[in-house]
């Protein structure tokens, strides 16, 4: 009897090592997988990086601009104006209106409407844009009108009346030569395009080209349409 106990407590003894190391076997084959889930967690913070927030610059444009153009057969200068709302440093609309510079009693012109538009390379020191002004406005023109009419002829060769007042006189033609002016609505599409330098942060200069077409009754289209060269400043507009 007693060596049986002797021969129990032997084989705990040697059984009790094993399982210490079966258990520690276990833990350690449990650590490697909580350890990934660790590093992935710290690789997937890592991948989204941190947040940028950019400021939207848009704000109030004004832009006095200055034109050389054609009308009614002669170079003429056009002053005016266009404002409104720059959005993102991109897309402009307002509204603008010119005048003729050098006026006259026969000759005058003026007109404005909705200005669109559109700017490229706006943060670089050289971009460029293109726009438009669609609208209407009104033109004084002066026409020469020639009569041609008859009139008595009551002169002799020397200049003296030469009838007497009850005979019927002889008839000659007179050329009668007016000028007249006429005012005159239309309807008016300018493109242009531009090239747009940065002067300062709010402050560009923009040298342009385009062309001043014309709709209108009376077939007078031909003496108010014509090409446009424009220098202006635009300032603001949020930069």
């Amino acid at each position: 009897m007693s060596g049986r106990c002797l021969l129990l407590a032997a084989l705990a003894a040697s059984l009790a090592p094993a399982a210490a190391n079966g258990q520690d076997a276990s833990t350690s084959l449990s650590l490697p997988p909580s350890g990934s889930a660790v590093l992935a967690s710290a690789d997937a913070e890592q991948t989204g990086g941190p947040m940028t927030i950019e400021r939207v610059h848009s704000g109030i444009l004004v832009a006095p601009d200055f034109k050389i153009t054609r009308f009614d057969g002669r170079t003429s200068e056009l002053i005016g104006a266009y404002g409104g709302w720059l959005s993102d440093k991109t897309f402009f609309i307002g509204a603008g209106g010119y005048w003729l510079a050098n006026n006259a009693h026969d000759r005058g012109l003026g007109y404005g409407g909705v200005v669109l538009q559109w700017m490229g390379r706006s943060d670089q020191t050289i971009g460029y844009s293109i726009k438009g002004l669609i609208g209407g406005g009104e033109s004084t023109l002066g026409q020469t009108i020639t009569n041609t009419i008859r009139v008595p002829d009551l002169r002799g060769l020397d200049g003296r009346l030469s009838r007497p007042p009850q005979t019927e006189p002889a008839f000659r033609t007179q050329t009668i030569t007016s000028t007249i002016r006429f005012h005159q609505g239309f309807f008016i599409a300018e493109p242009e395009a531009d090239a747009v330098i940065r002067i300062t942060k709010s402050l560009r200069l923009t040298f342009g080209a385009g062309y001043r077409l014309i709709a209108a009754d009376g077939g007078n289209e031909s003496r108010m349409r014509g090409p446009v060269g424009t220098v202006g400043l635009q300032l603001g507009g949020g930069y």
